[in-house]
This record gives C-alpha cells, structure tokens and sequence, in this order.
C-alpha cells in the first residue's frame, strides 16, 4: 500500500513537471520607458488629467513610466526640455511663440487649456466692472500677464501710462488690504481662494475684449518629434485619456493629487478642478485640440507688443500631427 501511494505521488510530480513543461514560457514585462515631464506650476488639480494617466495606468498601458518635475513662477520651463532632462513640458501658450522667436526648438503638441484662466478681478462694490475703469487705478499683475493686460486695454483704447500696475504676493491679506484696485488672478486657481473665503467679485474675462490666448499647453522638441515621434504619440494618447477622466470624474481625479503634495486640501482642489472643466472641455472639437487662427492671433498680438520682433513662421510653434492621429 505504501508503495502504491510513493507511485502514485511520483506519478503526479512528473505529470507536473511535463504539463509545466509544454506550457510556453511567460516572457518578463517588457520595462517601461521613463520619461520627464515639467509642470508648469507645483502639484495641485490643474495637472490632474497627468495624475489621471499616471495613477490609473495609462502611461503604463503605453510602456511609459513617468517622472514630474514641479514648476513655479521663477522655474525655467524651457532648459529641461532642451537639455535633455525632460521629454515634456507645460507652458502658458504664448511662451512658444517667444521661445521660437528666440531661436529655441519647442513645440506644441496640444493644448489643456483651450481658454486661458487669466482673469482680472475687483470687489464687487468697488465699481470696477470692465477694463475702462482701470484707468488711474493700481494692478496686481506678474509676469505671466502682462501680454493679457496690455493687449485687452489696448482694446479698450487706455494705454499702459494711464493705470499702475505693481507686483504684489498671492495671499488674502494682501488682497484684502487694498494695495491694488484691481487683480490679474487665474481663475481656477487664487480664484476659487478668494471666492471660498467669502470675497464677492467683479470677474473681467480679457476672452470677452478680444483676447483669445490658450492657456496651459503640452509642448515638446523639434528634436524628440524627429527622432521618436511613437513616444511622444503614446505620451499624448494616455495624456488626454487622462483629461477624459479627469473632466468626467472630477472629484476622483482631485483627490489624486494628494499623492504628489501630502499637504494639499482635496476639497479646494475638487473645487478649482471643478472651475478649470469649462476652460479644458470647451464643447468644440476635442479635448487638447488647436486651432491655427487662434497661434495666429497669438503671434499676431505678440508682434503688436514689441515682444517678437523677427519674422516668426507662426505653423512651426505647433504641430496637429500627434492630435490627428489620436483623433482620427
């Protein structure tokens, strides 16, 4: 009996070891391929379609593994790119044009913010409503906005000598104490702040003036679209998966940012993400598509400021190659 059962024991282990045998061999994973992406600001919910693609596979779906670098108001975006330390990058539209004008080989690949989130605001008792009142007032402007600012009171008919403007910190109390009359805000941003601590606004859109600047924008190397144009396609492809869910799960996709800064409030971060949909989901087109009109008014507008000041072939700025393919 004893020696039945070491028989049928032996039996079975070489039974094992031959079915294991004819099974095909499972190949390792192939290694994702890591790659860099600078923000353009530090981790909060207008990055949450990237936090999208990242947290729920999508980049890993496209053999991509990716690595975000924070930026800021002072942080160079376009040295990564062009050194080499990162693949990708965010950027307000109109630096491209700039960079280009510079000698400098960026280029757009599709834009998140089909409208730009740069508002002016006012207390709404302070009788300042439209861009005409803000001649003899004082303007919280930064860097960023300048273009926006004059542009939009050039419109209007009030040149830069006729209003003030100063370069004050974003926080409460500085608006709250009066320093400036009016403040250059992003909407979906210091915005929401402000309308959450319980300020009551006056909200002037440069959009409604004729000021039509896409905002947050994906660009990359003439380099990389050359040499590897299939990553920057599965780059973008799981990018805009990303800000698919993120636009149809906001609340979701605002609590993913909690991974990248520990310290954020996933309340407020739900609530500027909830205010950034309609400038990322516009109704027209497709989510990161472009529109050549609206680089040429750009470049256009850039030109009128003295801040591009040689001639500047508007098509290289951006490419709609990578948007078609995903699209088609």
């Amino acid at each position: 009996m004893r020696m039945k059962i070491i028989h049928i024991c032996l039996s079975f282990s070489l039974f094992t070891f031959l079915l294991a045998a004819c099974m095909p061999s499972r190949a390792p994973a192939p290694a994702l391929t890591p790659i860099t992406l600078q923000l353009l600001w530090n981790h909060n919910a207008s990055s949450a379609g990237f936090y999208a693609a990242d947290q729920n596979g999508y980049y890993a779906q496209e053999g991509l593994k990716i690595n975000f670098i924070e930026g800021g108001a002072a942080v160079d975006l376009l040295s990564p790119l062009l050194n080499g330390t990162a693949q990708f990058g965010i950027a307000s539209a109109d630096t491209l044009p700039l960079a280009r004008s510079e000698d400098k080989p960026v280029c757009a690949i599709a834009t998140i913010f089909r409208r730009s989130p740069i508002v002016f605001v006012s207390p709404a008792d302070s009788g300042i409503s439209r861009p005409q009142d803000f001649a003899r007032k004082t303007i919280r402007i930064t860097p960023q906005v300048v273009v926006t600012l004059h542009t939009m009171m050039e419109k209007v008919g009030i040149s830069s000598s006729q209003y003030t403007e100063v370069n004050l910190q974003s926080d409460l109390k500085t608006f709250e104490s009066g320093q400036a009359s009016v403040w250059s805000i992003y909407l979906n941003n210091f915005g929401v702040t402000l309308q959450q601590a319980g300020f009551k606004l006056n909200v002037i859109y440069p959009d409604d003036y004729g000021v039509h600047f896409y905002g947050d924008t994906i660009f990359t190397t003439d380099d990389l679209i050359a040499r590897n144009p299939d990553l920057v396609l599965r780059f973008l492809r799981a990018t805009l998966k990303g800000y698919t869910f993120a636009v149809e799960n906001p609340d979701a996709a605002a609590q993913m940012v909690s991974k990248y800064n520990v310290q954020a409030d996933t309340k407020l971060e739900t609530l500027k993400l909830l205010s950034s949909l309609p400038l990322i989901n516009t109704g027209e087109d497709h989510i990161g598509w472009m529109k050549p009109e609206i680089w040429a008014g750009m470049e256009k507008t850039l030109v009128e400021q003295g801040m591009v000041t040689k001639p500047l072939d508007v098509t290289q700025v951006y490419t709609m190659q990578f948007l078609e393919e995903i699209y088609k």
